[in-house]
């Protein structure tokens, strides 16, 4: 089963198991996208400050950090589907509300960011469980393309989300917007609706938990090499998603229509690299893959306040959308290779900890950065130390994700 036809990369959806997860996800995150364009469009319309506008990444961002790793250590605990099943009811409930306020007019911007952050707590309850679940339908062979898979499904959605969100929120509001994502939910509902009792897999109790966790971070060089090099490369990386909305709304005053577009093309550059993954990853090691990815994207931010034409504006999203996907596809797939089935859901919840508070630390420093220095020179530093970091070598990084 090589998939020898067409993209290379197409084997595992010849697996079942992984082509539902793989077609329930795309629709999940289809709405999501659609839902944080229509959010974002909308809190910039209640007010033009940056810092004001930073807030809304860091309320996605900042629950995921809070509760990711507890909830890895839940999946492992009590059963990944039983996370999954009332992890997405909640998100769609939670995403309903959005609907009913906004019906009522009741939707002001401290409603809509205390329900982004509880729409990212569910989110970050399923997260580590699904990232287990998805890959344990996998032999080891499969691994890598799956995860670039996995990639390519967020992508697509991460595409055309935001351009489907954007000139619907300027057509007719946030309100179907917001129903749509409600009903997204409901294909991994369905899925593990017969998940919904406790099963209390974790034989070590939560105890043993805790410490088969911290043994696998004090004994496991690449591992925690994995975990710096994502936090310094998503902490800076953030200022550009943190950044665009607000820039290009109230800077350059910009339709909501065209910010959609822009950021759908993040999205386009993602499913570029997600294609192109499975080929590229034969011919090339993943430390220089790693250090071309964090150089693009460094690339992208310094061009973003020079960029006047939107053409340009599209193909700066485009380049930092690939790095941005390149770097998480291959970290996913370093996690899912190297980290034993019982461990891997809490391997993921703590790399996911790192990913999220790293974003919400970046938002908040470009928010306070470019009310400081203005959006330029804000970016400008961001893409200095990327560069810095594409080329500081840390140690012991690359081996596991290098293999063949």
């Amino acid at each position: 089963m090589r998939g020898n036809t067409g993209w290379r990369g197409t084997a595992p959806l010849h697996v079942p198991a992984y082509r539902r997860l793989w077609t329930v996800a795309a629709l999940s995150h289809f709405g999501t996208w659609m839902h944080n364009t229509a959010a974002a469009a909308q809190l910039a319309n209640f007010s033009a400050v940056p810092a004001v506008n930073a807030l809304l990444p860091a309320a996605a961002t900042l629950p995921v950090f809070l509760l990711a790793f507890p909830a890895g250590m839940l999946a492992d605990r009590i059963g990944r589907g039983t996370v999954l099943f009332w992890a997405n009811a909640a998100s769609a409930l939670t995403a309903a509300l959005f609907a009913a306020l906004d019906f009522a007019g009741a939707l002001g911007p401290g409603a809509l960011l205390a329900l982004t952050f509880v729409l990212n707590a569910s989110w970050a309850a399923a997260y580590p469980a699904w990232n287990a679940e998805v890959s344990s339908t996998l032999s080891g062979e499969l691994i890598k393309d799956g995860a670039a898979l996995n990639s390519l499904s967020y992508n697509i959605a991460r595409t055309l989300g935001p351009a489907a969100g954007g000139w619907l929120f300027g057509a007719v509001g946030g309100l179907p917007v917001y129903a749509v994502n409600a009903l997204s939910f409901a294909g991994f509902v369905l899925c593990f609706r017969h998940y919904r009792r406790i099963e209390h897999d974790g034989p070590a109790g939560w105890l043993g938990a805790w410490q088969e966790t911290t043994a696998l971070l004090r004994e496991s060089v690449p591992y925690r090499a994995l975990l710096t090099r994502a936090w310094l490369f998503f902490l800076l990386a953030q200022v550009m998603f943190a950044l665009t909305p607000v820039y290009l709304l109230t800077v350059r005053r910009l339709p909501e229509s065209v910010v959609g577009l822009v950021l759908a093309a993040f999205g386009v550059g993602a499913v570029c690299s997600a294609v192109a993954y499975p080929a590229v990853r034969h011919v090339v090691t993943d430390r220089v893959l790693r250090a071309g990815c964090a150089s693009a994207a460094a690339l992208g931010l310094a061009v973003l306040p020079l960029a006047e034409h939107v053409g340009l504006l599209l193909v700066v999203a485009t380049v930092f959308g690939a790095a941005f996907a390149g770097t998480i596809t291959m970290n996913n797939a370093f996690l899912q290779l190297s980290v034993a089935l019982r461990l891997r859901s809490r391997a993921v919840a703590l790399y996911t900890v790192v990913l999220y508070g790293a974003q919400t630390l970046g938002a908040l420093a470009a928010g306070a950065l470019a009310n400081l220095w203005g959006v330029g020179p804000a970016a400008w530093v961001a893409a200095a130390l990327l560069v810095v970091s594409a080329f500081a070598g840390l140690p012991g990084g690359s081996r596991p994700g290098d293999q063949r």
